[in-house]
């Protein structure tokens, strides 16, 4: 009786159980840990390639603004040379009369404080027409910005116009 066989159908389910119970062991052990161990792989790569896609860009956007850096402070040499000290106003004045005195107008100039960094300048030039062109004119090549929102003509004599504005002038 020791040598018993059992039986071959016994046998069949009992070593088809043992390999389903240890694929099922394995599966569950070692191959659904992998896989899920692989998608937080997968999603750490992702958001890693979308971190390094995007630090890439603002990169290249701080290369571009590095590049136009140059190009900015030469524009805005300009600007700053376009306004004046707020102490020079006396001889921004002063260079005003003379500029009415050699352009043969008549001026009439008043200053007062303006908006944040600024003062106003009012004008009234009596000339004649072409005069009055010419000093609006030289007016316009000075070196800073003189910024007239409207300009009055009056005609007051036969050859003479009367012409009033307010200009204002930014100060450092």
């Amino acid at each position: 009786m020791a040598n018993k066989k059992k039986n071959p159908t016994i046998q069949l389910l009992t070593s088809t159980l043992i390999v389903v119970f240890l694929a099922s062991t394995i599966i569950i052990f070692v191959i659904l840990p992998a896989i899920q161990q692989i998608k937080n792989l997968k999603n750490d790569i992702q958001n890693i390639e979308q971190k390094s896609e995007d630090q890439y860009k603002k990169i290249k956007l701080l290369k571009k603004s590095i590049a136009e850096l140059d190009t900015i402070k030469e524009k805005v040499i300009p600007l700053r040379q376009s306004i004046i000290e707020k102490d020079e106003a006396i001889n921004l004045i002063q260079n005003l009369e003379d500029l009415a005195i050699e352009k043969k107008v008549t001026q009439s100039l008043t200053i007062q404080e303006g908006a944040e960094k600024s003062f106003i300048l009012n004008f009234s030039i009596r000339g004649t027409f072409y005069d009055c062109l010419q000093y609006l004119s030289t007016l316009e090549q000075l070196p800073f910005y003189l910024i007239i929102d409207s300009l009055s003509w009056t005609k007051t004599a036969e050859q003479t116009v009367s012409l009033s504005f307010s200009a204002s002038v930014f100060t450092k």
